[in-house]
């Protein structure tokens, strides 16, 4: 299987995965799994630029910070939200909050048709 594939693959998961556990009214989980679908998307961009998905999300972030100035802006936004999961209860506004920043780098790494289903269900 290749990385796009690979990553394509992984971000249906996860973004299934937090649609239903959103449903389910268990928005920690959810809020988990909406974020690791973006770092599935955040990769995707990467890979499609330098040839790699980074490794760690350190990794990322400096990568995204660099070369991908507004997709950065809007991880760095939801990134406190996803560390919340570990400490404080969360809501359905905190899955509101993710899934917007899922549309926007959709939209801004210019992959809106090939993700047009996946936004749909946003």
């Amino acid at each position: 299987m290749t990385v796009e594939l690979n990553l394509k693959e992984g971000f249906k998961e996860f973004l299934d995965g937090a649609i239903d556990e959103e449903k389910k009214s268990r928005f920690k989980l959810a809020v988990t799994a909406y974020f690791k679908a973006i770092t599935q998307i955040c990769d995707l961009i990467i890979s499609r630029k330098k040839g790699y998905a980074p490794k760690s999300h350190s990794e990322r972030f400096r990568l995204l910070e660099k070369e991908f100035a507004v997709i950065y802006s809007s991880v760095d936004r939801i990134f406190k939200t996803y560390q919340d999961t570990y400490s404080i209860p969360l809501t359905k506004e905190s899955c509101k909050i993710i899934k917007d920043e899922i549309k926007n780098i959709i939209r801004n790494g210019e992959l809106s048709e090939e993700f047009k289903e996946a936004l749909s269900r946003l």
